[in-house]
């Protein structure tokens, strides 16, 4: 069964070798016999000086050079011209004998010559007994017995040798954590390569560039060798993944070919069977170099058309063009043409370091291999254990000797340094610009507020193109918010009859969209839906209460006025008058007394009709079943009262009975009402219903009941009949 590791374990175990392998580069700098002298090939003076040998620019305090009695080795002003060993072998010293890379030597013959010339210095200064020291100052050479230290102290190491060493780390960490993301996919392996062979070649160049003054001949040359290879593997690992990413090249038969050719350049230089390191070396990493740009252009013309691989090409290509091509153009080839390198090799590895860090950017603003800020975390995460750990080993080592203590300082040290320098690098590397959000609720609520038309469409355009400053936008297609094309594009759909839109490109073009970005778009559409509905509900509440008031104005205040026209009594006007400005501001404040029981409001009704039918000489019939002191809820009592009002009013105004007939039946829960007159009723079926029965209808259906007009010539019978709440009649 096939076991399969996750991304922190992969990663972490790949640190840990990387480090182990770190910690064996450092031992190998460290065991070697020190001096304590800072040898220079030419001296850093303003006037040029001649001079033999190798020029002491200083000496280390503390070291075994520093120790010599009486005025000691003099330093900025001297050369060391020649060392001996306790057994008489003397090794008179050139300016060679500090060639920082021996490749850059014209022959392998040449840098056979140098190899071994380094293992007699190396021998020479492991003579048992100490070494004499031959140095030229003012034109006499004076003789220092020195015995070497065994090991050479961390602190003696340059800058240089960390530059290397943390470049080789860097190159390799970062291929491996987005390898460990991806490990499935050709691309990120052989990025994965590519760091690896980075890390082949920076530490042992970290080595032999950074020493005092020689390293055994065999060392040096297995070095050296290993130095060629992490090279190699460098160009394989990047040629292969041009060929791959972003879009495919060739078919994976041809992944191999770069191997092929490069292992066996790589045998060639091993074997020694060109003319010198130019051929069998330099050519090569030069030919890569060009191979990799001509990737690059052609990438860049398969990618026409797309994006977001041209985005993802404009950032690595640029990345490793400007990275690798920097050390080729400052080391490599002026190595290959005999002129000696630029700057120095520790310094120029640094460029392979922008490859890499533009590898990780690339991840956080354009998503590179479709990673995103998820993966910041994964690697955030490990290199917090990897501090605890260290910390840990580094506390026991040093001061606290109980593994218990050592721990929880350990802890201590990483939540209040690492964890806060975590969060600062996120923003730093991801700098997700948040959008204000109560600047994005205003907007909402003024496109929720505004009248639906072409003004609220364009609030909704706005509010889109504040929240996330895209490219383009465009009227789309969606049914809920999502990422188009890895994160080209943003769907977002327009809630409650507003457009739906498509974003193209992020940020004006700088990134792409991500899963926070389609979070943000379903929470302002939810929002905005929300409040939609919200202002929809609150018109339509308002709508219904312009409609009661509309119809109770029209079934009570009218029949009530009319009643008034028709009294022949000015104090009964009068008095008529005051009760419809009541009810009238009854109506406008749907505040009618909610403790009038049934009996009660029917008794009041019946005679306000009593009195309307009087005036008008017509007989009335009042019936009233099972009314009690049943509480009625409002919107009964005004339909009731409504019903009545109005079939009488226009039993009056258009029937010319002798005699109106009301029933009101209360069975349970069920209010059942009968206005009957003797008049010349009408067709309903020819005649157009009026604003009058238009209201008794609605008024009884919205509480879920029947209506029902009879009329012929006979007379009119309107009846109703609707439920009222149970729970507020009073047993």
């Amino acid at each position: 069964m096939l076991v399969r590791f996750t991304p922190n374990v992969l990663l972490s175990t790949a640190i840990a070798l990387s480090v182990a392998l770190a910690a064996v580069m450092l031992g190998l700098a460290m065991d070697q016999r020190w001096l304590g002298l800072k040898l220079a090939a030419e001296p850093r003076l303003a006037i040029p000086v001649s001079f033999d040998g190798l020029w002491i620019d200083a000496i280390e305090q503390d070291s075994p050079a520093a120790e010599q009695p009486g005025a000691g080795i003099p330093a900025s002003v001297a050369s060391l011209v020649e060392i001996a060993g306790s057994d008489g072998r003397r090794v008179r010293l050139e300016p060679g004998d500090l060639v920082e890379e021996p490749d850059a030597l014209e022959t392998y013959a040449d840098m056979r010559a140098f190899f071994a010339r380094q293992d007699e210095i190396a021998a020479v200064l492991r003579s048992i007994g100490g070494v004499e020291l031959g140095v030229a100052f003012l034109g006499q050479t004076q003789t220092y017995s020195v015995s070497p230290g065994r090991q050479r102290p961390v602190s003696s190491l340059p800058v240089a040798f960390w530059m290397q060493i943390g470049v080789g780390l860097a190159g390799f960490w970062i291929g491996a954590w987005i390898w460990a993301l991806r490990r499935g996919e050709w691309a990120t392996r052989f990025l994965l390569v590519a760091g690896a062979g980075l890390m082949i070649s920076a530490f042992p160049a970290a080595v032999y560039s950074t020493r005092e003054l020689a390293l055994p001949g065999g060392l040096f040359r297995v070095l050296s060798t290993f130095n060629h290879i992490g090279a190699l593997t460098f160009g394989v690992g990047m040629i292969g993944l041009f060929l791959v990413y972003p879009r495919r090249l060739v078919s994976p038969r041809w992944l191999a070919v770069p191997t092929v050719v490069l292992g066996a350049w790589q045998i060639v230089d091993i074997r020694q069977l060109a003319g010198g390191p130019g051929l069998g070396f330099h050519l090569a990493v030069v030919l890569a170099m060009l191979t990799i740009v001509i990737l690059v252009a052609i990438q860049f013309k398969v990618t026409r058309g797309h994006p977001r691989d041209r985005a993802a090409l404009a950032w690595l290509g640029l990345a490793v063009i400007v990275g690798a091509g920097g050390f080729v153009v400052t080391v490599i080839a002026p190595n290959a043409l005999g002129i000696g390198a630029v700057v120095s090799q520790g310094e120029a590895f640094l460029f392979f370091l922008l490859v890499y860090v533009g590898v990780a950017l690339g991840v956080a603003r354009y998503r590179l291999f479709q990673l995103d800020e998820w993966a910041f975390r994964i690697l955030f995460y490990v290199v917090g254990v990897l501090l605890l750990l260290a910390l840990d080993a580094i506390l026991i080592v040093t001061i606290v000797d109980e593994r218990a203590p050592a721990f929880a300082l350990s802890l201590l040290i990483v939540a209040l340094a690492w964890l806060p320098l975590r969060d600062m690098l996120a923003r730093l590397v991801l700098r997700r610009a948040e959008p204000a959000r109560g600047n994005l609720f205003r907007q909402v609520m003024d496109v929720a507020l505004t009248p639906p038309g072409r003004d609220q469409q364009a609030r909704w355009r706005a509010l889109l193109e504040d929240a996330f400053r895209p490219l383009s936008i465009a009227p789309g297609k969606a049914e809920a918010p999502a990422l188009i094309d890895d994160g080209l594009a943003l769907a977002v759909p327009g809630p409650r009859g507003l457009p739906d839109y498509r974003l193209d490109y992020a940020g004006g073009g700088r990134k792409l969209f991500s899963l926070r970005d389609a979070e943000l778009a379903a929470e302002l559409t939810a929002m905005l839906a929300n409040a939609l509905e919200s202002r929809e509900a609150y018109e339509k509440g308002v709508a219904e209460e312009r409609e009661r008031i509309a119809r109770d104005i029209h079934d009570n205040i009218g029949v009530q006025l009319m009643g008034a026209l028709h009294s022949p009594g000015l104090a009964r006007k009068d008095m008529m008058i005051r009760e419809t400005l009541t009810d009238l501001r009854d109506i406008i404040n749907n505040a009618s007394n909610p403790d009038l029981s049934f009996d009660e409001m029917l008794a009041d009704l019946r005679s306000q009709i009593s009195e309307h039918l009087f005036a008008a000489g017509v007989k009335m019939k009042w019936t009233v079943e099972n009314a009690g002191s049943a509480i009625l809820p409002l919107t009964a009592a005004h339909t009731v009262r409504s019903v009545v009002r109005e079939a009488v009013q226009n039993a009056l105004k258009h029937g010319q009975p002798e005699t109106i007939s009301v029933t009101v039946r209360l069975e349970g829960d069920i209010i059942k009402l009968s206005v009957t007159d003797d008049g010349a009723g009408f067709d309903p079926g020819s005649v157009q219903a009026g604003n009058g029965l238009a209201n008794m209808q609605a008024r009884v259906t919205s509480l879920g009941g029947r209506f029902n007009v009879a009329s012929g010539a006979g007379g009119t019978r309107i009846e109703a009949e609707f439920a009222i709440d149970v729970a507020r009649i009073a047993q």
